[in-house]
């Protein structure tokens, strides 16, 4: 039974890599904005249960605190200073 899980398992990532794949660059780029969306509220709902009485506008500014600390993470390092005469 497990064997049969795992080659459904298999044969259902295949199909998806293929699509992938296959999609146009268009088509692509607009699944990037989709997930960021999916984030967002994921995140938002992730606040307000951290939060419950935060209002709207608490709701908003943590997200956009979390979104510029997790932009920072990923900075670290790529960016170097440059010294000037």
């Amino acid at each position: 039974m497990d064997e049969q899980i795992q080659e459904l398992a298999d044969a259902i990532y295949a199909d998806k890599v293929r699509r992938a794949r296959e999609a146009p660059l268009s088509r692509k780029m607009g699944w990037g904005a989709e997930l960021f969306s999916e984030v967002c509220g994921r995140m938002r709902v992730g606040i307000r249960a951290q939060f419950p009485e935060a209002d709207e506008k608490e709701v908003e500014e943590c997200l956009r605190k979390r979104l510029d600390r997790l932009s920072k993470m990923e900075e670290v390092g790529i960016f170097q200073r440059v010294e000037t005469k």
